[in-house]
Parts: structure tokens; sequence; C-alpha cells
């Protein structure tokens, strides 16, 4: 009887811990949301009366506040964020990380152009495109560090630091879905549900592959980052040279992606695998604590209204 009161009280410890932390993973993405909605509002007015370094400033703090600062302070409640992001050991080579950079990027260019097609058969599930208020050198470089840079870094350090480590010892595959999920529900648009939730598989099975945040933090920098650089490029060059430039990127992309999912693949790095970690929750009980969790609908919620806001609703 002591063996089963034992598995009986490590059940309920689990159950307990996998409440407590979607609760603070939750307080999080609600905190972080209501931050980017202030944020906004200031955003939108200094671009419409032309303040851009202002401007740029805002959308840099946005990463900052919401995504950095305040997981901060929620990951000190489930051991802090070093034992979160401390939870994915495994290392690989150099060589390694450069095939998942390769894969991650790739992928989410081809992801992207998928989408983009969709959103032009049904305009409304499409959000807000960054623009570049001006094509100079500085500009494009503090757009860069505004949309690329902050993001890369702040949301990779929240989202595949702090939530996924939060979630690691319910199984890396729960981790990976549960974090991509919460990213993705936190882009406003249809579109930019999809995409986020897809491009934050692929960041999250990088930083679960390679055991670092920073082939994560590069892959997400260059999938940002490009959207600045295409912008600018589109308003310099002559439309008919863009339009050629830009099929042969998209079609280098989708065959950069085909080769470096195979030698990914071939090399056997764990790509593809995913441990259950040492929970002994069915997938059927981490459900039903999940959808039992009050303060995660909350966010839900508010990720739906943003969502039919877009929709114009």
């Amino acid at each position: 009887m002591i063996g089963i009161d034992n598995f009986v009280d490590e059940k309920f410890f689990l159950r307990e811990k996998l409440k407590s932390n979607i609760d603070i993973i939750s307080v999080f993405c609600i905190a972080g949301f209501c931050v980017n909605i202030i944020f906004g509002f200031v955003i939108a007015v200094l671009k419409w009366n032309e303040n851009f370094p202002a401007y740029m400033l805002s959308m840099t703090a946005v990463s900052v506040i919401s995504m950095l600062c305040v997981s901060l302070i929620c990951a000190k409640f489930i051991g802090g964020m070093k034992a979160c992001i401390n939870k994915y050991q495994k290392k690989t080579g150099l060589f390694d990380n450069f095939l998942l950079v390769l894969l991650g990027f790739s992928g989410c260019m081809t992801l992207n152009f998928i989408i983009t097609i969709i959103a032009m058969f049904f305009p409304a599930i499409s959000g807000s495109e960054v623009d570049i208020p001006q094509t100079d050198i500085y500009t494009v470089m503090f757009m860069t560090l505004a949309v690329a840079v902050a993001p890369a870094v702040c949301e990779e350090i929240a989202f595949r630091g702090f939530v996924m480590g939060g979630m690691s010892d319910f199984g890396q595959g729960f981790s990976v879905l549960a974090t991509s999920f919460l990213f993705g529900m936190m882009h406003g648009s249809v579109s930019g549900i999809i995409f986020a939730f897809l491009a934050g598989m692929m960041f999250a099975c990088v930083r679960k592959t390679s055991g670092s945040l920073f082939p994560a933090m590069i892959v997400h920098f260059l999938n940002n980052g490009i959207v600045v650089w295409v912008n600018a490029l589109s308003k310099v060059m002559a439309e008919e040279i863009f339009g050629i430039i830009w099929l042969i990127f998209i079609a280098s992309m989708f065959i950069l992606f085909g080769i470096s999912l195979f030698l990914v693949y071939r090399r056997n790095i764990g790509f593809f695998e995913f441990s259950s970690g040492e929970s002994g929750l069915t997938s059927l009980e981490k459900v039903k604590i999940i959808l039992t969790r009050p303060l995660l609908w909350v966010f839900i919620v508010f990720a739906g209204i943003m969502m039919l806001f877009s929709l114009g609703v």
C-alpha cells in the first residue's frame, strides 16, 4: 500500500504543479497582452504624428517590458528564469546548430509565403503589416532593432525560456505545443495567430534540439528582420525587379527547407524526437487540467476579442 500511496501523492503533486505553472504563465500572458495594447495606442499616435524616433523606441520598449520584464517577474514563482532555461541541457555541435538555423529560417519563410497566398484570397484574416516610415540606413537599422532584435531576444527568453521551461516537466511534446499555442494567441489577427503558432513550433523545436536559446533567437531575428528589409527594398527598387528578386528568394527558401530538413533528419540529432519527461500524468489528464484553469481562459478571451477586432467584427 505504501507504493500505491506514494504514486497517488506524486500524481497529486504533479497535478498541483501543472495547475500552478499554468496559472503563473497565464498571468504572464495577460500582463504581456495588456502592455501590448497600451503601447499599441501610444505607437499608433506617434506614427500618426510622424514622431518616428519615439515610434521606433516605443516598439522596442514593447518587447522589453511586455515580454522580458514581465516574464522575469513571473519566472520567480516557478524557480527563476535560469532554472526554466536550464530545463533543456542537450547540446549540439556548431554545424548542427547551423543546420537548425537554416531549417528554422527557411521553414518560416515557406510558411509565411503559403499563409500570405491564402490571405490574398481571404483578406479579412490578414493582420497589419510592418511599415517603414523612411528608407534611409538609420531608420532601417532602428526598425531592425525594434522589429527583429528586441522581439527575438525578449520573446525567446519569455516563451522558449520561461514558458517552455515551465512546461518541460510534463513532456517535451506538451511543452512545445503549449508554448506555441500561447505564442500564437499573442499575435492578434487570424493569419498572425496561425503563422505565429507554426513559427513558434519551429522556434521551440530548434530550441529543444539545440539545448540553447541562441539558435532560436537567430531564426526569430531572421524571420522578423526579413520583413523590415523586404519592406525597405520594395520602396527603393523598381516593382518588376523587386518582384523577380522576391520570387527567386522564395524559390530558394523552398529548396533550402527541403535540403536542411533532409540533412537534419539524416544526422539524427533529435529534431523529430520528443521525450515524455518525468510526468506521470496522461495526455487526457493534462488537457483536463488546462481546460479548467480560469486565468488561461481569461487570456484566451482577450486574444479572441483582439482577433475579432482584426476581422472588423
